[in-house]
């Protein structure tokens, strides 16, 4: 081989590893997004459970407040708020848990959430 074609194939390589890298970065991105959806929907979950195991008088709206969950050994802030329905039925309840966060995507912030309802009966 020639000097010529060992930097040819060099460059080639080149080129093959930067839209490799490229693809990486944007993996690692969902994947980071990902991992930030599933701490929310655990959020959600464990403000449902409370809901579930108050007493049924004691389920009311709550104001937002923050939960603080490590994601990739960084504590990320999940704000929940939680809104109860009365429906004609005065024995049930709807119970409606929202959980927000931000997320920095392009150097702009971007915000998510995820949301359950469930119901709650007068046992």
């Amino acid at each position: 081989m020639t000097l010529i074609e060992v930097l040819v194939s060099l460059v080639i390589v080149f080129v093959i590893f930067l839209g490799l890298s490229s693809s990486g970065l944007v993996v690692l991105d969902q994947n980071i997004k990902n991992e930030l959806r599933d701490e929310a929907v655990s959020v959600a979950d464990n403000a449902v459970q409370d809901a579930r195991l108050a007493r049924f008088d004691n389920v009311t709206d709550l104001p937002a407040y923050n939960v603080l969950r490590p994601v990739r050994n960084v504590n990320r802030s999940f704000t929940v708020t939680r809104t109860v329905t009365n429906l004609v039925d005065p024995d049930n309840r709807q119970v409606e848990v929202n959980v927000t966060w931000t997320r920095m995507e392009n150097g702009q912030p971007r915000t998510y959430s995820h949301q359950v309802v469930t119901i709650v009966r007068r046992p």
